[in-house]
């Protein structure tokens, strides 16, 4: 099997810094025969274009023997890909996936939900906080574009001010040119008349959420339905659904809507969006990366096939 056959995958352990942390990179190949080098690097975003290059990690530009490689100290979150190569002249394998470690880093949402009325996106606002003065907000959109907040908004030091468009939808995360991350959070827009509100970051389990039925217009005493993965959970005039103590069973997809309007106008009822727990919120931005690499590989071939 040909090196550039093979995408290796790396794993970081921890994902999650304490200050000063140890991070231990495992890089492994499909085929471990003998022979093989390892290299190790640090993803920098490149600042305005929407792709990382690679730098190297001090004390690896010559490889290692080992599979695995030792980053003393890590402080901030950083993101770090491997590639393998054997022979002589070295064949070597594609890049790994970038895998991340995280710091504690946040963006907040303004107002505090996943879905907003398009009508209101004027009001919408994301900030960065965190060990940086010099933040910027990214979004991963719906259609698969990655562009940062001065495209769709303005950013005002760590804030960034959402201009009225049509579409919001999207993973949005604050990023600097250091490599510094935050959490990611999914947010969407609709102009149907009623979302469902509840907070867009990740549920702690064990802790109580409520979710409520909003509209753009108030309805007194109307019989509002609630579901989870298009299965009625609740039907009555409360407006409201209550979790007491969420778990992962809980997660899902939910939607509310008017009673016996459901299946006959889609603006009656707001769009699905879905609750997850602290515990999984870091699959958004692995899908995010996913999507990247794809990209990336996309484009390294095509520079080795012109060159």
């Amino acid at each position: 099997m040909s090196a550039d056959k093979l995408v290796p995958n790396l794993t970081v352990s921890p994902s999650w810094l304490s200050s000063g942390d140890s991070v231990t990179l495992n890089c492994s190949v499909k085929y471990p025969d003998v022979g093989w080098r390892f290299y190790w690097y640090k993803a920098i975003p490149n600042l305005p274009i929407t792709f990382y290059t690679m730098e190297p990690l001090p004390g690896s530009s010559n490889g290692t023997e080992q599979p695995y490689f030792i980053v003393y100290g890590q402080t901030q979150t950083a993101g770090y890909v491997c590639k393998a190569a054997r022979g002589n002249p070295q064949s070597f394998t594609y890049d790994s996936e970038v895998k991340f470690v995280w710091s504690g880093a946040t963006l907040s949402v303004s107002p505090d939900r996943a879905q907003h009325f398009i009508t209101d996106t004027m009001s919408l606002s994301l900030t960065c906080a965190g060990d940086s003065a010099e933040w910027t907000v990214n979004r991963f959109s719906s259609s698969g574009y990655l562009t940062r907040c001065a495209t769709w908004g303005s950013m005002t030091g760590p804030t960034c001010y959402i201009n009225g468009q049509s579409s919001i939808d999207g993973v949005y995360w604050c990023e600097t040119a250091t490599g510094l991350f935050s959490n990611a959070v999914n947010i969407s827009g609709t102009y149907n008349n009623a979302i469902v509100d509840f907070p867009v970051h990740p549920v702690t389990e064990g802790q109580p959420v409520t979710l409520r039925c909003k509209w753009t217009t108030e309805l007194n005493l109307a019989v509002i339905s609630f579901y989870k993965n298009d299965k009625l959970i609740q039907n009555d005039t409360r407006g409201e659904f209550f979790i007491p103590a969420v778990s992962k069973s809980d997660e899902g997809f939910y939607k509310c809507g008017r009673k016996g309007r459901m299946q006959r106008s889609a603006g009656s009822t707001s769009p699905a969006s879905w609750i997850q727990t602290s515990t999984t919120q870091i699959r958004l931005l692995q899908m995010v990366r996913a999507h990247l690499r794809a990209f990336l590989i996309g484009l390294w071939r095509i520079k080795n096939f012109l060159m």
